[in-house]
């Protein structure tokens, strides 16, 4: 979109000022007060063309809308409303605050988490993609070259795990597999560390959790890929097992054992309810909404990132 004074020299006593071109300085407005004046009645010519021209052309014109910010998305605010005319004006120097880092967090039951060692790991998860297709040939050492570097070892360990038995429940689309062996990454450092790092007391009393018992807090903290946690989801996992994880919790630490919990899991949606094709299917795969899953939006935007650099090594 232009402007009718485009590089022109419209106010007297500035010398080839051009709103197409660099930013005005406060120091040109000192030249003179008629100068000042007059640029001033420009600017607010200026805004009042755009508002008309946002009242006219709502959703196309590059800035978005929001109701409460005198139609002006805040995010954009912040940055200085980068792409837009009004951009080219203001400047779009600096971070938005914004984008917290993480996003905010939600606690849920069925991820008690290990501290996060993936790190290295960062940005979006860029929203909903086209389908993955499906899984061909897997190169093992590939998928473990797209984690960190200081989770490779174990993921070279328990990368054969998890596919394995992904394989073995018919996982056959690379999106949903992919989220998978992110998600392990993520929850338990690729298999480092298969015992939640905290003690478990913060889950004391916790009857969403099922810990009814005294001590159920620090019994059944977060194990194995997915960091299974609380009574009730040990207790549930003794039925579909046919094993005694609630008597012997620490079974969940198994790899076998584990790897059956993550991928199961995950793709009947015994962990919150909601399940692996709901949200990565034939028809899309939303790696950021898949979190909820397993903790709903906690970190979905490392995990998302992550997903999308394992499923690129699929080919």
């Amino acid at each position: 979109m232009s402007f009718p004074f485009q590089s022109q020299n419209f106010l007297p006593g500035f010398a080839a000022f051009s709103l197409a071109g660099s930013n005005p300085t406060l120091s040109m407005m000192g030249q003179n007060p008629m100068a000042t004046g007059m640029m001033m009645m420009a600017m607010m010519q200026m805004m009042s063309m755009m508002s008309q021209m946002l009242a006219q052309n709502s959703g196309q014109f590059p800035m978005s809308m929001m109701p409460g910010f005198g139609g002006m998305n805040p995010a954009q605010m912040m940055n200085g409303f980068p792409g837009s005319p009004l951009g080219s004006f203001l400047g779009s120097g600096g971070a938005n605050p914004m984008n917290f880092p993480g996003g905010f967090q939600q606690s849920g039951y069925a991820s008690g988490g290990v501290g996060g060692e993936i790190g290295g790991v960062s940005g979006q998860a860029g929203g909903v993609l086209a389908p993955g297709g499906k899984v061909g040939n897997i190169d093992i050492g590939r998928l473990i070259s797209a984690v960190p570097s200081n989770l490779r070892a174990s993921a070279s360990k328990h990368f054969p795990v998890i596919v394995a038995e992904a394989q073995k429940q018919g996982i056959s689309n690379k999106a949903q597999l992919a989220y998978i062996l992110a998600t392990a990454t993520h929850e338990s450092n690729a298999g480092k560390n298969m015992e939640e790092f905290d003690s478990g007391r913060r889950y004391e009393g916790r009857r969403d959790l099922g810990n009814t018992q005294s001590g159920d807090g620090s019994r059944f903290k977060g194990r194995g890929y997915v960091q299974l946690t609380g009574r009730r989801n040990y207790a549930d996992w003794s039925r579909r097992t046919g094993m005694d994880l609630v008597g012997n919790p620490r079974q969940v630490e198994n790899p076998a054992i584990a790897a059956r919990i993550l991928v199961e899991g995950m793709k009947k949606g015994t962990f919150t309810g909601k399940r692996l094709d709901q949200y990565i299917n034939n028809q899309r795969t939303d790696f950021g909404g898949a979190r909820r899953i397993i903790n709903g939006t906690d970190r979905a935007g490392q995990i998302g990132s992550l997903a999308q650099k394992l499923m690129a090594t699929m080919g």
